[in-house]
């Protein structure tokens, strides 16, 4: 097949997204057009199956997983499996990248819900709120509350939940997203989601998709509609590995995904 190449703006950063996850597709994928090999894997007939399949029982249990490791559990061709992923699957860079060009979002959704405690604003919340208003053009964001959040059990030091959502407001409103914000502070997994009728979708990470189901069967309690649910990419830090507020308190890992340190027990 005769190779198309990308511009060379796009070409490089997907290069240093090649060569840090996929070292051994590095060749082969830089001849390809990569708009069209999205394209064209999106057009497979299993490709949603097989994305839910990798994001729900790969993923999570092996966030390093390669992309051979990933064509040998489902059958599926190289090209497939890096696409996959590639849309599941974020470098902090990746996201400080994505944040930088403040590309144009396209709502879908007229409200959204997302939620989190927000310790401290790493690359995984970025990822996630930044597909709340790329999908929304208005956000509900629940912060767990202090009695709320104690009962977690966090395996780190949970800052008062005034200065949590004082961090999380400098945060949204160094992205321009804060007039399009509504704050609630939540006692419980779900929040406001369960029964604000004006709401209709609902932004998790991967580690939190779950919960979604939850929201809508409450929903459906209350005899109102299911939320669209989507899901952020995960964030892995340099060593590959999911990026998290315990990782950063302990020492290991910077808000960013750099690795500071080595060996020290993880949850």
């Amino acid at each position: 097949m005769r190779p198309v190449h990308l511009n060379s703006g796009r070409l490089k950063n997907i290069d240093i997204a090649i060569d840090r996850l996929y070292p051994a597709m590095a060749r082969t994928v830089k001849t390809v057009d990569w708009d069209v090999l999205v394209e064209t894997v999106r057009a497979l007939p299993l490709y949603v199956a097989h994305k839910a399949y990798v994001r729900e029982k790969i993923l999570l249990n092996k966030p390093d997983v390669s992309v051979e490791e990933v064509v040998e559990r489902l059958g599926a061709t190289r090209g497939e499996a890096m696409v996959i992923l590639w849309e599941l699957r974020k470098t902090g860079q990746e996201v400080l990248e994505m944040l930088e060009k403040k590309m144009e979002d396209r709502p879908v959704s007229s409200f959204a819900a997302v939620g989190g405690t927000f310790s401290t604003i790493h690359v995984g919340h970025m990822a996630l709120l930044a597909t709340a208003y790329a999908k929304a053009e208005k956000v509900l964001v629940g912060v767990t509350s202090d009695l709320f959040a104690a009962k977690l059990g966090k395996n780190h030091p949970i800052p008062p939940v005034e200065k949590r959502i004082g961090m999380l407001r400098d945060f949204l409103g160094k992205m321009g997203w804060l007039d399009r914000t509504e704050l609630a502070v939540i006692d419980d997994p779900y929040g406001p989601a369960v029964q604000d009728p004006t709401l209709d979708a609902v932004v998790t990470s991967p580690a939190t998709a779950f919960r979604a189901a939850e929201i809508n069967a409450k929903r459906v309690e209350r005899n109102l509609g299911p939320l669209e649910i989507f899901v952020c990419p995960l964030v892995v830090a340099d060593d590959g590995l999911p990026v998290s507020t315990t990782r950063i308190m302990a020492g290991e890992i910077t808000f960013d995904g750099k690795v500071v340190r080595k060996g020290l027990e993880r949850s």
